[in-house]
């Protein structure tokens, strides 16, 4: 299965996401902030990054940037989660959003799990 980084601020949901992702046989860990996330990110070498848009201080696409411009992180998909911004929004603040998606909070684990599967098949592809 696949090393999932999740970064996002609400522990509930970091939480839930953990507990579901692993249940499916995942590898799983979290960040609650960009420093963090980023820190955790070069650490934990993911397959895939669940990043939230909004975080205190600082945007995902601030962080998917950084992210991008990082080897060890430059072609990791890499999936947007927001209950407050649009796909339309945040794909107009990256520069390039290839091996990137958007996902509406709250979100079904089902669908998640879903998408997760077509990043990764895709970014093998790529």
């Amino acid at each position: 299965m696949a090393r999932i980084l999740i970064i996002d601020d609400d522990c509930d949901l970091v939480q839930i996401l953990t507990y579901a992702l692993r249940t499916a046989g995942h590898e799983l860990s979290s960040a609650g902030d960009p420093a963090s996330g980023m820190q955790t990110a070069r650490q934990f070498k993911p397959d895939i990054i669940l990043l939230d848009y909004h975080m205190p201080g600082n945007t995902g696409a601030h962080l998917f940037e950084s992210l991008r411009r990082n080897s060890a992180t430059a072609k990791t998909p890499i999936l947007f989660m927001s209950g407050e911004a649009t796909p339309a929004l945040v794909l107009s603040e990256i520069a390039d959003p290839s091996l990137s998606r958007f996902v509406a909070k709250p979100v079904h684990i089902a669908d998640l799990e879903r998408i997760i599967a077509q990043m990764l098949d895709e970014a093998k592809g790529s």
